[in-house]
Protein backbone atom coordinates (compact mmCIF):
# COMPACT_ATOMS: atom_id res chain seq x y z
CA UNK A 1 0.00 0.00 0.00
CA UNK A 2 1.65 3.53 -0.63
CA UNK A 3 0.16 6.04 1.80
CA UNK A 4 0.57 9.49 1.60
CA UNK A 5 1.47 11.04 4.46
CA UNK A 6 2.44 14.99 5.98
CA UNK A 7 3.06 15.49 9.21
CA UNK A 8 2.83 18.25 11.83
CA UNK A 9 2.39 18.63 15.27
CA UNK A 10 3.09 21.56 17.36
CA UNK A 11 2.46 22.14 21.53
CA UNK A 12 1.06 25.26 22.56
CA UNK A 13 1.16 26.74 25.76
CA UNK A 14 -0.69 28.31 28.68
CA UNK A 15 -3.94 29.40 27.09
CA UNK A 16 -5.98 32.11 29.47
CA UNK A 17 -8.11 29.26 31.83
CA UNK A 18 -11.26 31.52 31.38
CA UNK A 19 -11.67 30.33 28.02
CA UNK A 20 -11.74 26.51 29.63
CA UNK A 21 -14.70 25.27 31.34
CA UNK A 22 -12.46 22.43 33.87
CA UNK A 23 -13.76 18.99 32.35
CA UNK A 24 -15.10 17.91 29.30
CA UNK A 25 -18.03 15.73 28.40
CA UNK A 26 -16.69 12.71 27.05
CA UNK A 27 -17.31 10.85 23.39
CA UNK A 28 -17.27 7.28 24.27
CA UNK A 29 -15.51 4.89 22.08
CA UNK A 30 -16.58 1.55 20.91
CA UNK A 31 -14.04 -0.67 19.52
CA UNK A 32 -14.81 -4.09 18.30
CA UNK A 33 -12.52 -6.86 17.09
CA UNK A 34 -15.00 -9.41 14.69
CA UNK A 35 -14.96 -11.43 11.23
CA UNK A 36 -17.16 -12.08 7.94
CA UNK A 37 -16.73 -15.45 9.17
CA UNK A 38 -17.31 -15.59 12.62
CA UNK A 39 -21.05 -17.30 13.55
CA UNK A 40 -20.83 -15.97 16.66
CA UNK A 41 -20.19 -12.18 15.29
CA UNK A 42 -22.85 -12.65 13.19
CA UNK A 43 -25.33 -13.86 16.09
CA UNK A 44 -24.60 -10.74 18.21
CA UNK A 45 -23.47 -7.78 16.13
CA UNK A 46 -26.91 -6.80 14.59
CA UNK A 47 -28.37 -6.23 18.43
CA UNK A 48 -25.09 -4.64 19.27
CA UNK A 49 -24.85 -2.31 15.76
CA UNK A 50 -28.84 -1.42 16.91
CA UNK A 51 -27.31 -0.38 20.68
CA UNK A 52 -24.82 1.76 19.16
CA UNK A 53 -26.89 3.12 16.46
CA UNK A 54 -29.17 4.41 19.15
CA UNK A 55 -26.44 6.33 21.28
CA UNK A 56 -24.01 7.87 18.46
CA UNK A 57 -24.47 11.12 20.10
CA UNK A 58 -22.73 9.57 23.06
CA UNK A 59 -20.19 6.97 21.13
CA UNK A 60 -18.42 6.49 18.05
CA UNK A 61 -17.36 3.12 17.04
CA UNK A 62 -14.64 1.46 15.47
CA UNK A 63 -14.16 -2.30 13.58
CA UNK A 64 -11.02 -4.06 13.47
CA UNK A 65 -11.71 -7.31 11.34
CA UNK A 66 -9.63 -10.08 12.49
CA UNK A 67 -7.86 -12.82 10.79
CA UNK A 68 -9.66 -15.94 12.18
CA UNK A 69 -12.07 -17.65 11.50
CA UNK A 70 -12.12 -17.48 8.38
CA UNK A 71 -11.89 -15.48 5.10
CA UNK A 72 -12.57 -11.92 5.13
CA UNK A 73 -11.68 -8.89 2.39
CA UNK A 74 -12.01 -5.86 5.19
CA UNK A 75 -9.43 -7.53 6.89
CA UNK A 76 -7.45 -8.52 3.53
CA UNK A 77 -7.52 -4.86 2.58
CA UNK A 78 -5.22 -3.68 6.30
CA UNK A 79 -3.99 -6.97 7.53
CA UNK A 80 -1.00 -5.67 9.83
CA UNK A 81 -3.13 -2.70 11.71
CA UNK A 82 -5.91 -4.56 11.98
CA UNK A 83 -3.58 -7.87 13.55
CA UNK A 84 -1.36 -5.27 15.92
CA UNK A 85 -4.92 -3.49 17.16
CA UNK A 86 -6.67 -6.90 18.66
CA UNK A 87 -3.07 -7.54 19.98
CA UNK A 88 -2.79 -4.26 21.24
CA UNK A 89 -5.56 -5.75 23.58
CA UNK A 90 -4.61 -8.87 24.11
CA UNK A 91 -7.58 -10.46 22.36
CA UNK A 92 -7.58 -14.32 21.12
CA UNK A 93 -11.08 -14.47 19.69
CA UNK A 94 -13.75 -13.13 17.99
CA UNK A 95 -16.34 -11.11 19.07
CA UNK A 96 -14.61 -8.77 21.38
CA UNK A 97 -15.48 -5.23 22.15
CA UNK A 98 -14.20 -2.59 24.20
CA UNK A 99 -15.60 0.42 26.03
CA UNK A 100 -13.09 3.38 26.31
CA UNK A 101 -10.31 0.55 26.43
CA UNK A 102 -11.96 -1.54 28.83
CA UNK A 103 -12.84 -5.07 28.00
CA UNK A 104 -15.94 -5.76 30.20
CA UNK A 105 -16.89 -8.65 32.58
CA UNK A 106 -19.63 -7.69 34.26
CA UNK A 107 -22.72 -9.44 34.73
CA UNK A 108 -24.58 -10.45 31.54
CA UNK A 109 -21.56 -11.13 30.05
CA UNK A 110 -21.55 -14.53 28.47
CA UNK A 111 -17.25 -13.88 28.01
CA UNK A 112 -14.83 -10.87 28.49
CA UNK A 113 -15.98 -8.56 25.74
CA UNK A 114 -19.09 -10.03 25.22
CA UNK A 115 -21.56 -7.58 22.56
CA UNK A 116 -24.49 -9.14 23.72
CA UNK A 117 -23.56 -8.01 27.25
CA UNK A 118 -23.47 -4.69 26.32
CA UNK A 119 -26.78 -2.39 27.43
CA UNK A 120 -28.35 1.12 27.88
CA UNK A 121 -27.13 1.28 31.30
CA UNK A 122 -23.39 0.55 30.91
CA UNK A 123 -23.08 3.10 28.18
CA UNK A 124 -24.97 5.82 30.54
CA UNK A 125 -22.13 5.34 33.10
CA UNK A 126 -19.20 5.83 31.02
CA UNK A 127 -21.09 8.93 29.03
CA UNK A 128 -20.83 10.19 32.54
CA UNK A 129 -17.15 10.09 33.24
CA UNK A 130 -16.08 13.97 32.03
CA UNK A 131 -12.53 13.90 30.00
CA UNK A 132 -9.61 16.14 30.64
CA UNK A 133 -9.37 16.74 27.00
CA UNK A 134 -11.00 18.32 23.89
CA UNK A 135 -10.67 17.20 20.30
CA UNK A 136 -11.39 19.24 17.15
CA UNK A 137 -11.12 17.36 14.07
CA UNK A 138 -11.98 18.46 10.10
CA UNK A 139 -11.23 16.43 6.87
CA UNK A 140 -10.99 17.45 2.85
CA UNK A 141 -10.93 15.10 -0.09
CA UNK A 142 -8.43 15.93 -2.49
CA UNK A 143 -10.08 17.28 -5.85
CA UNK A 144 -9.79 13.96 -7.66
CA UNK A 145 -11.25 12.49 -4.13
CA UNK A 146 -7.89 9.93 -3.99
CA UNK A 147 -6.91 11.22 -0.87
CA UNK A 148 -8.06 12.45 2.47
CA UNK A 149 -6.43 14.97 4.59
CA UNK A 150 -7.54 15.43 8.35
CA UNK A 151 -6.51 17.60 10.92
CA UNK A 152 -7.02 17.04 14.49
CA UNK A 153 -6.78 19.53 17.14
CA UNK A 154 -6.37 18.47 21.14
CA UNK A 155 -6.84 20.58 23.61
CA UNK A 156 -6.56 20.13 27.74
CA UNK A 157 -9.26 21.12 29.71
CA UNK A 158 -7.61 20.81 33.40
CA UNK A 159 -4.38 20.33 34.30
CA UNK A 160 -3.57 16.64 33.49
CA UNK A 161 -0.48 13.66 32.93
CA UNK A 162 0.28 10.71 32.10
CA UNK A 163 1.64 8.26 28.50
CA UNK A 164 -0.57 9.46 26.06
CA UNK A 165 -0.83 8.70 22.30
CA UNK A 166 -3.10 10.16 19.83
CA UNK A 167 -4.83 7.92 17.16
CA UNK A 168 -6.62 8.87 13.75
CA UNK A 169 -8.53 6.51 12.38
CA UNK A 170 -10.35 6.42 8.65
CA UNK A 171 -13.51 4.24 8.94
CA UNK A 172 -16.08 3.64 6.38
CA UNK A 173 -19.20 3.94 7.99
CA UNK A 174 -21.47 1.24 6.62
CA UNK A 175 -20.73 -1.30 3.70
CA UNK A 176 -23.31 -3.56 2.56
CA UNK A 177 -22.81 -6.55 0.16
CA UNK A 178 -25.10 -8.17 -2.73
CA UNK A 179 -24.21 -11.32 -0.87
CA UNK A 180 -22.01 -12.26 1.84
CA UNK A 181 -18.36 -12.14 1.73
CA UNK A 182 -17.68 -14.19 4.51
CA UNK A 183 -18.81 -17.58 6.07
CA UNK A 184 -21.54 -16.31 8.57
CA UNK A 185 -24.07 -14.46 6.30
CA UNK A 186 -23.33 -11.41 7.38
CA UNK A 187 -23.64 -8.70 4.62
CA UNK A 188 -23.72 -5.38 6.67
CA UNK A 189 -20.88 -3.63 8.31
CA UNK A 190 -20.57 -0.50 10.01
CA UNK A 191 -17.42 1.59 11.36
CA UNK A 192 -14.86 -0.51 9.40
CA UNK A 193 -11.27 0.23 9.84
CA UNK A 194 -9.81 1.57 6.76
CA UNK A 195 -6.38 2.68 7.60
CA UNK A 196 -4.52 4.03 11.16
CA UNK A 197 -2.71 7.58 10.96
CA UNK A 198 0.25 7.29 10.35
CA UNK A 199 -0.14 3.98 11.68
CA UNK A 200 -1.11 1.73 14.32
CA UNK A 201 1.64 3.06 16.46
CA UNK A 202 -0.70 6.33 16.70
CA UNK A 203 1.44 10.00 17.68
CA UNK A 204 2.97 10.26 20.71
CA UNK A 205 1.97 13.52 23.55
CA UNK A 206 3.14 15.25 25.94
CA UNK A 207 3.50 13.85 29.42
CA UNK A 208 1.79 16.91 31.22
CA UNK A 209 -0.74 19.50 30.15
CA UNK A 210 -1.35 22.68 31.76
CA UNK A 211 -5.45 23.73 31.41
CA UNK A 212 -5.36 25.29 27.77
CA UNK A 213 -2.65 23.50 26.33
CA UNK A 214 -2.69 22.46 22.79
CA UNK A 215 -1.61 20.78 19.93
CA UNK A 216 -2.83 19.44 16.53
CA UNK A 217 -1.91 16.92 14.46
CA UNK A 218 -2.36 16.24 10.47
CA UNK A 219 -2.26 13.43 8.24
CA UNK A 220 -3.74 12.28 4.64
CA UNK A 221 -3.85 9.17 3.27
CA UNK A 222 -4.06 7.69 -0.46
CA UNK A 223 -7.50 5.87 -0.18
CA UNK A 224 -7.31 2.15 -0.86
CA UNK A 225 -10.08 -0.18 -0.80
CA UNK A 226 -12.99 1.33 -0.10
CA UNK A 227 -16.39 0.39 -1.68
CA UNK A 228 -18.35 3.49 -0.97
CA UNK A 229 -17.02 6.64 -0.66
CA UNK A 230 -19.84 8.83 0.95
CA UNK A 231 -19.55 6.63 3.64
CA UNK A 232 -16.10 7.74 4.83
CA UNK A 233 -15.29 9.29 8.08
CA UNK A 234 -12.59 9.57 10.65
CA UNK A 235 -12.70 8.95 13.89
CA UNK A 236 -10.19 10.55 16.48
CA UNK A 237 -9.17 9.61 20.19
CA UNK A 238 -6.16 9.84 22.88
CA UNK A 239 -5.48 7.05 24.89
CA UNK A 240 -3.43 6.03 28.42
CA UNK A 241 -0.66 3.82 26.71
CA UNK A 242 -0.40 2.65 30.31
CA UNK A 243 -3.64 1.20 31.38
CA UNK A 244 -5.48 1.34 27.97
CA UNK A 245 -7.95 3.94 28.93
CA UNK A 246 -9.60 6.27 26.30
CA UNK A 247 -9.20 9.88 27.54
CA UNK A 248 -11.33 11.34 24.64
CA UNK A 249 -12.80 10.53 21.44
CA UNK A 250 -14.41 12.30 18.55
CA UNK A 251 -15.53 12.05 15.36
CA UNK A 252 -14.08 14.26 12.65
CA UNK A 253 -16.27 16.78 9.70
CA UNK A 254 -16.11 18.83 7.27
CA UNK A 255 -16.42 21.84 8.78
CA UNK A 256 -13.17 23.79 9.61
CA UNK A 257 -12.21 24.91 13.34
CA UNK A 258 -12.01 28.46 14.12
CA UNK A 259 -8.23 29.62 15.45
CA UNK A 260 -7.67 30.91 19.00
CA UNK A 261 -5.23 33.74 18.00
CA UNK A 262 -5.04 36.82 14.78
CA UNK A 263 -1.26 36.51 14.84
CA UNK A 264 0.08 33.33 15.66
CA UNK A 265 3.05 31.47 13.68
CA UNK A 266 4.32 28.30 14.75
CA UNK A 267 7.73 25.86 14.00
CA UNK A 268 5.88 22.36 13.55
CA UNK A 269 8.74 20.10 12.26
CA UNK A 270 12.24 20.29 12.01
CA UNK A 271 14.06 17.79 9.87
CA UNK A 272 17.38 16.73 7.82
CA UNK A 273 18.84 16.40 10.97
CA UNK A 274 21.43 13.38 11.42
CA UNK A 275 20.82 11.26 14.43
CA UNK A 276 24.40 11.80 15.06
CA UNK A 277 26.83 13.98 13.10
CA UNK A 278 30.59 14.33 12.72
CA UNK A 279 30.30 16.79 9.64
CA UNK A 280 30.15 20.20 11.79
CA UNK A 281 27.62 21.42 9.64
CA UNK A 282 23.84 21.04 9.13
CA UNK A 283 20.96 21.98 6.23
CA UNK A 284 18.02 22.49 8.58
CA UNK A 285 14.63 22.20 7.47
CA UNK A 286 11.60 23.15 9.25
CA UNK A 287 7.71 23.44 8.27
CA UNK A 288 6.60 27.26 9.11
CA UNK A 289 2.70 27.15 9.84
CA UNK A 290 0.09 29.78 10.25
CA UNK A 291 -2.53 29.41 13.34
CA UNK A 292 -3.59 32.66 13.32
CA UNK A 293 -6.62 34.60 11.81
CA UNK A 294 -4.53 37.08 9.86
CA UNK A 295 -2.23 35.90 6.84
CA UNK A 296 1.34 35.53 7.47
CA UNK A 297 3.79 36.92 5.42
CA UNK A 298 6.98 37.68 6.88
CA UNK A 299 8.53 36.24 9.64
CA UNK A 300 12.34 36.03 11.05
CA UNK A 301 13.44 32.66 11.72
CA UNK A 302 16.86 32.56 13.94
CA UNK A 303 18.64 29.11 14.22
CA UNK A 304 21.67 28.03 16.02
CA UNK A 305 23.89 24.65 17.53
CA UNK A 306 24.70 24.94 20.99
CA UNK A 307 24.48 28.75 20.56
CA UNK A 308 27.28 28.66 18.37
CA UNK A 309 27.21 31.89 15.66
CA UNK A 310 23.04 32.81 15.36
CA UNK A 311 21.85 32.76 11.48
CA UNK A 312 18.76 34.47 10.92
CA UNK A 313 16.68 33.75 7.76
CA UNK A 314 13.74 36.03 6.89
CA UNK A 315 11.13 34.71 5.08
CA UNK A 316 8.54 36.05 3.13
CA UNK A 317 5.33 34.35 1.72
CA UNK A 318 1.13 34.12 1.93
CA UNK A 319 0.25 31.78 4.37
CA UNK A 320 -3.77 31.16 4.97
CA UNK A 321 -4.86 29.83 8.46
CA UNK A 322 -3.39 26.36 8.58
CA UNK A 323 -1.49 26.21 5.95
CA UNK A 324 2.38 25.35 5.64
CA UNK A 325 5.23 25.70 4.02
CA UNK A 326 8.90 23.84 4.10
CA UNK A 327 11.94 25.64 4.54
CA UNK A 328 15.78 25.03 3.93
CA UNK A 329 17.56 26.85 5.91
CA UNK A 330 21.17 28.06 4.73
CA UNK A 331 24.40 25.85 5.84
CA UNK A 332 25.37 26.43 9.62
CA UNK A 333 28.62 25.39 10.55
CA UNK A 334 29.18 24.34 14.74
CA UNK A 335 31.61 22.65 16.75
CA UNK A 336 30.68 19.27 16.97
CA UNK A 337 29.90 18.33 20.85
CA UNK A 338 29.64 14.91 22.57
CA UNK A 339 25.87 16.01 22.93
CA UNK A 340 24.63 19.03 21.32
CA UNK A 341 21.27 20.69 20.59
CA UNK A 342 19.81 22.61 17.39
CA UNK A 343 17.35 25.26 17.91
CA UNK A 344 15.28 27.21 15.78
CA UNK A 345 12.85 30.03 16.33
CA UNK A 346 10.87 32.88 15.13
CA UNK A 347 10.37 36.72 16.21
CA UNK A 348 8.65 39.40 14.37
CA UNK A 349 5.50 37.75 12.17
CA UNK A 350 4.20 40.50 9.98
CA UNK A 351 6.89 43.00 11.67
CA UNK A 352 4.54 42.46 14.94
CA UNK A 353 4.57 40.33 18.23
CA UNK A 354 3.43 37.06 17.88
CA UNK A 355 0.12 36.32 20.20
CA UNK A 356 1.23 32.93 21.31
CA UNK A 357 5.18 32.48 21.73
CA UNK A 358 5.36 28.92 22.92
CA UNK A 359 5.22 27.43 19.53
CA UNK A 360 7.53 29.81 17.78
CA UNK A 361 10.42 27.56 18.97
CA UNK A 362 11.53 24.06 17.95
CA UNK A 363 15.14 22.23 18.52
CA UNK A 364 16.44 18.51 17.96
CA UNK A 365 18.95 16.79 19.87
CA UNK A 366 21.85 14.80 18.56
CA UNK A 367 25.30 13.16 19.43
CA UNK A 368 28.50 12.94 18.10
CA UNK A 369 28.84 10.52 15.46
CA UNK A 370 29.92 6.93 16.78
CA UNK A 371 33.14 5.87 16.14
CA UNK A 372 33.37 2.47 14.02
CA UNK A 373 35.79 0.20 12.44
CA UNK A 374 36.81 -0.39 8.89
CA UNK A 375 33.76 -3.28 8.26
CA UNK A 376 30.42 -1.99 8.03
CA UNK A 377 27.09 -3.84 7.74
CA UNK A 378 23.66 -3.33 6.30
CA UNK A 379 20.42 -5.41 6.40
CA UNK A 380 17.48 -4.45 4.70
CA UNK A 381 13.93 -6.26 4.44
CA UNK A 382 12.04 -4.92 1.18
CA UNK A 383 8.51 -4.33 1.90
CA UNK A 384 5.64 -4.84 -0.70
CA UNK A 385 6.82 -2.06 -3.04
CA UNK A 386 10.33 -2.50 -3.58
CA UNK A 387 10.96 -0.31 -6.17
CA UNK A 388 10.75 2.65 -3.87
CA UNK A 389 13.50 2.28 -1.91
CA UNK A 390 16.94 3.04 -2.37
CA UNK A 391 19.97 3.91 -0.16
CA UNK A 392 23.79 5.12 -0.58
CA UNK A 393 26.75 5.79 1.69
CA UNK A 394 28.84 8.99 1.01
CA UNK A 395 32.01 10.32 2.14
CA UNK A 396 32.61 13.61 3.71
CA UNK A 397 33.60 15.25 0.12
CA UNK A 398 30.38 13.69 -1.03
CA UNK A 399 31.23 10.99 -3.21
CA UNK A 400 29.06 8.06 -3.53
CA UNK A 401 30.86 4.78 -2.58
CA UNK A 402 28.31 2.75 -2.29
CA UNK A 403 24.32 2.17 -3.33
CA UNK A 404 21.73 -0.09 -3.74
CA UNK A 405 17.82 -0.38 -5.15
CA UNK A 406 15.51 0.30 -6.38
CA UNK A 407 15.01 -3.33 -5.86
CA UNK A 408 12.31 -5.54 -7.97
CA UNK A 409 11.37 -8.74 -5.46
CA UNK A 410 9.05 -7.67 -2.54
CA UNK A 411 9.35 -9.06 0.97
CA UNK A 412 13.85 -9.92 -0.11
CA UNK A 413 16.26 -9.78 2.28
CA UNK A 414 19.43 -8.01 1.47
CA UNK A 415 22.40 -7.74 3.25
CA UNK A 416 25.71 -6.08 2.48
CA UNK A 417 29.14 -5.18 4.30
CA UNK A 418 31.06 -2.30 3.66
CA UNK A 419 35.14 -1.96 3.90
CA UNK A 420 36.44 0.82 4.29
CA UNK A 421 40.24 2.19 2.80
CA UNK A 422 40.41 5.33 4.48
CA UNK A 423 39.56 6.87 7.86
CA UNK A 424 36.81 9.35 7.51
CA UNK A 425 33.03 11.37 7.83
CA UNK A 426 30.40 8.69 5.97
CA UNK A 427 26.48 9.20 5.53
CA UNK A 428 24.25 6.36 5.00
CA UNK A 429 20.78 7.84 3.72
CA UNK A 430 17.78 5.45 2.60
CA UNK A 431 14.92 6.54 0.66
CA UNK A 432 11.65 5.92 -0.12
CA UNK A 433 9.63 7.64 -3.32
CA UNK A 434 6.24 6.12 -1.69
CA UNK A 435 7.07 8.59 1.29
CA UNK A 436 6.02 5.76 4.04
CA UNK A 437 8.98 4.04 4.75
CA UNK A 438 9.41 0.75 4.87
CA UNK A 439 5.79 -1.12 5.77
CA UNK A 440 6.09 -3.74 8.74
CA UNK A 441 7.50 -6.71 8.09
CA UNK A 442 10.03 -4.54 6.36
CA UNK A 443 12.76 -2.31 7.86
CA UNK A 444 16.60 -1.47 7.92
CA UNK A 445 19.47 -1.65 9.90
CA UNK A 446 22.85 -0.24 9.76
CA UNK A 447 25.30 -1.74 12.05
CA UNK A 448 29.14 -2.83 12.99
CA UNK A 449 31.08 -5.19 15.36
CA UNK A 450 28.82 -7.09 17.86
CA UNK A 451 25.70 -5.37 15.78
CA UNK A 452 25.67 -2.19 17.16
CA UNK A 453 23.39 -0.41 15.38
CA UNK A 454 24.32 3.03 14.01
CA UNK A 455 20.33 3.35 12.74
CA UNK A 456 17.60 1.81 12.11
CA UNK A 457 13.85 1.78 11.07
CA UNK A 458 10.97 0.97 9.29
CA UNK A 459 8.20 3.63 8.79
CA UNK A 460 11.06 6.53 8.27
CA UNK A 461 8.77 8.60 5.59
CA UNK A 462 10.84 9.72 2.56
CA UNK A 463 14.64 9.42 3.89
CA UNK A 464 16.44 8.46 6.78
CA UNK A 465 20.34 9.13 7.50
CA UNK A 466 22.58 8.89 9.93
CA UNK A 467 26.34 10.02 10.20
CA UNK A 468 29.20 8.07 11.61
CA UNK A 469 33.22 7.77 11.80
CA UNK A 470 35.34 5.60 10.24
CA UNK A 471 38.72 4.67 11.56
CA UNK A 472 39.94 2.38 8.87
CA UNK A 473 43.29 1.51 11.02
CA UNK A 474 40.90 -0.67 13.77
CA UNK A 475 39.81 -3.95 12.73
CA UNK A 476 36.11 -5.53 13.44
CA UNK A 477 37.70 -7.71 15.71
CA UNK A 478 38.58 -5.11 18.16
CA UNK A 479 34.49 -4.18 18.77
CA UNK A 480 33.09 -7.86 18.53
CA UNK A 481 30.97 -8.97 21.45
CA UNK A 482 30.03 -12.49 20.59
CA UNK A 483 27.68 -12.75 23.59
CA UNK A 484 25.32 -10.25 22.00
CA UNK A 485 22.45 -11.14 19.78
CA UNK A 486 19.59 -9.22 18.43
CA UNK A 487 16.18 -9.56 17.18
CA UNK A 488 14.66 -7.64 14.07
CA UNK A 489 12.14 -6.84 13.77
CA UNK A 490 10.68 -6.52 17.37
CA UNK A 491 7.54 -7.69 17.90
CA UNK A 492 7.85 -9.82 14.38
CA UNK A 493 4.95 -9.89 12.09
CA UNK A 494 5.22 -13.13 9.79
CA UNK A 495 8.91 -12.84 9.78
CA UNK A 496 11.95 -12.15 12.09
CA UNK A 497 15.70 -12.63 12.06
CA UNK A 498 18.50 -13.00 14.79
CA UNK A 499 21.72 -11.98 14.13
CA UNK A 500 25.29 -12.18 16.00
CA UNK A 501 28.81 -12.46 15.36
CA UNK A 502 31.60 -14.79 15.51
CA UNK A 503 35.21 -14.28 16.83
CA UNK A 504 36.19 -18.13 15.78
CA UNK A 505 34.94 -21.23 14.44
CA UNK A 506 32.12 -22.59 16.76
CA UNK A 507 29.09 -24.71 16.89
CA UNK A 508 25.88 -23.05 16.80
CA UNK A 509 22.15 -24.41 17.72
CA UNK A 510 18.97 -21.79 17.58
CA UNK A 511 16.54 -22.24 20.16
CA UNK A 512 13.11 -20.89 20.33
CA UNK A 513 11.24 -21.38 24.04
CA UNK A 514 7.70 -19.74 24.53
CA UNK A 515 6.60 -18.01 27.66
CA UNK A 516 6.68 -20.99 30.52
CA UNK A 517 9.75 -22.46 29.03
CA UNK A 518 8.62 -24.96 26.53
CA UNK A 519 10.99 -25.66 23.88
CA UNK A 520 9.39 -25.12 20.28
CA UNK A 521 11.89 -25.28 17.65
CA UNK A 522 15.72 -25.71 17.63
CA UNK A 523 17.82 -25.47 14.50
CA UNK A 524 21.68 -27.14 14.33
CA UNK A 525 23.71 -24.85 12.44
CA UNK A 526 26.52 -26.90 13.16
CA UNK A 527 30.51 -25.61 12.84
CA UNK A 528 30.57 -22.01 11.72
CA UNK A 529 33.41 -19.79 10.61
CA UNK A 530 34.16 -15.98 11.87
CA UNK A 531 31.46 -13.40 10.66
CA UNK A 532 28.38 -11.52 11.48
CA UNK A 533 25.30 -13.89 10.67
CA UNK A 534 21.47 -13.68 10.52
CA UNK A 535 19.17 -16.33 10.51
CA UNK A 536 15.47 -16.32 10.02
CA UNK A 537 13.60 -17.40 12.86
CA UNK A 538 11.34 -20.41 12.60
CA UNK A 539 8.34 -18.11 13.83
CA UNK A 540 5.62 -19.44 10.98
CA UNK A 541 2.56 -21.10 12.75
CA UNK A 542 3.40 -19.53 16.27
CA UNK A 543 0.13 -17.79 17.91
CA UNK A 544 0.84 -14.28 19.33
CA UNK A 545 2.58 -14.05 22.43
CA UNK A 546 5.94 -13.65 24.15
CA UNK A 547 8.42 -16.23 22.66
CA UNK A 548 11.98 -16.85 23.74
CA UNK A 549 15.16 -17.43 21.14
CA UNK A 550 18.26 -18.65 22.66
CA UNK A 551 21.72 -19.44 20.67
CA UNK A 552 24.09 -21.65 21.67
CA UNK A 553 27.27 -20.56 20.69
CA UNK A 554 30.21 -23.49 21.50
CA UNK A 555 29.67 -23.08 25.14
CA UNK A 556 28.17 -19.26 25.56
CA UNK A 557 24.74 -18.96 25.79
CA UNK A 558 22.41 -15.81 24.89
CA UNK A 559 19.28 -15.68 24.97
CA UNK A 560 16.84 -13.10 23.94
CA UNK A 561 12.88 -11.77 24.26
CA UNK A 562 10.37 -10.82 21.13
CA UNK A 563 7.12 -10.39 20.87
CA UNK A 564 5.21 -12.46 17.73
CA UNK A 565 2.10 -10.32 16.77
CA UNK A 566 1.28 -12.60 13.53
Amino acid sequence: MKIMRHFFLFFLFSISFTMLSGQTQRLILIEEATNASCGPCAAQNPAFDLLLNQNRDKLTAIKYHWYFPGYDPMHNHNTVENLARVAYYGINGVPTAMIDGVIENRSGFGYPGSPAGYNQTIINEYAAVTSPFEIDMFHRLSVNEDSIFVTMRIRAAENVSGSFKAQIVVIEKHINFATPPGSNGEKNFSDVMKKMLPDHLGTNLPNSWQSGDYMIITHSWKLQNIYNMDELGVVGFIQNTINKSIKQAANSSIEMFAPYYDTDASLTKISNLSETNCMGKIIPKVVLANFGQNPLTSVDIIYHVNGQNPENYSWTGNLTYLASEEITLPEISFSVNAANEAVVYLLNPNGTTDQFLQNDTISKTFNAAVVTPNAVKLMLKLDTNPQETTWEITNSAGSILFSGGPYTQSGALIQETFVFEESDCHIFTIHDSGNNGLAIPGFFALFYGGNIQIISGTSFGSMAFSQFDVDATVAVEEFEKPVEISVYPNPVINQGFVSFSLLESKSVTIEIFNSVGQLINKTDKGMMNPGIYDFELATKGLDKGVYFVKVNIGQDQITEKFTVIN
